[in-house]
């Protein structure tokens, strides 16, 4: 597992040419699976403008230097279209807030760690809101990754005799990973996702690209209508505007 602040700043070198392409400067995450879907690549020009790395076309994330095949690999931002719409979509995860699926705000995001094989976001570190401390969180809980918040499953236990503390919340799932085996976690990310939506009713109107309406304010959300939302890229969204 890797954390953010072990990757970005690394140099990207070529395996095919020996020599060094580019620096990473940040990450860019897919919140519909939970994962980092590219690393943000400078060489150091300034009119060079972004380039991405396809996180599938990573060799390796090493201690001095992340490795792919080939330079030919990073593409420059404004001919990757799904890299250019994801980061549009402006979803941080450092600094963003963590919202409670019950409407608690218990902290803000200082950190992730990623598993450096996949891309797939594991464990969150955040800062409580009271700053007593820095916590850590299952990526497994997250509900949403939001461009405002991230909504997760979360309780807070009290312990009388060591003060408030934060626990996380322990549940049975059939659907598992260690259960199951069949299932990574982006698969898993999306299933639980798409359970959490199934039941909730819209508080307002979701409205596509168009402006025209996809789901209706006071409906109530069916896996046709998750099915739909996703069809014009508002699943995101969707997860915002149900209670």
């Amino acid at each position: 597992m890797k954390k953010t602040q072990d990757i970005v700043g690394l140099s990207v070198f070529s395996v095919v040419d020996g020599r060094q392409v580019g620096q990473v400067k940040d990450l860019v995450i897919n919140p519909e699976e939970g994962k980092v879907e590219y690393l943000l690549v400078s060489d150091g020009s300034w009119y060079a403008g972004a380039r991405v790395l396809p996180f599938e076309k990573v060799m390796g994330i090493g201690e001095h230097a992340v490795t792919t095949e080939s330079e030919t690999n990073i593409a420059s931002i404004t001919d990757a279209a799904k890299a250019n719409d994801l980061l549009k979509r402006n979803v941080e995860l450092k600094n963003n807030r963590l919202l409670t699926d019950k409407g608690d705000i218990i902290g803000k995001v200082t950190e992730y760690e990623l598993d450096e094989n996949s891309g797939i976001i594991t464990r969150l570190y955040f800062q409580r809101a009271d700053e007593t401390g820095v916590e850590e969180l299952d990526a497994q809980q997250v509900l949403t990754y939001g461009a405002d918040v991230v909504v997760v499953k979360y309780q807070i236990a009290a312990s009388e005799d060591s003060g408030d503390s934060l626990d996380t919340a322990v549940e049975t799932d059939p659907t598992s990973p260690r259960e199951t085996g069949d299932m990574d976690g982006a698969a898993l990310f999306k299933k639980r996702q798409r359970e959490y939506l199934t039941g909730k009713k819209a508080i307002r109107d979701l409205r596509g690209m168009d402006g025209q309406i996809i789901i209706a304010e006071g409906t109530v959300i069916t896996e046709a209508l998750i099915d739909l939302a996703e069809q014009h890229n508002k699943f995101v969204e969707l997860s915002q505007i149900v209670k």
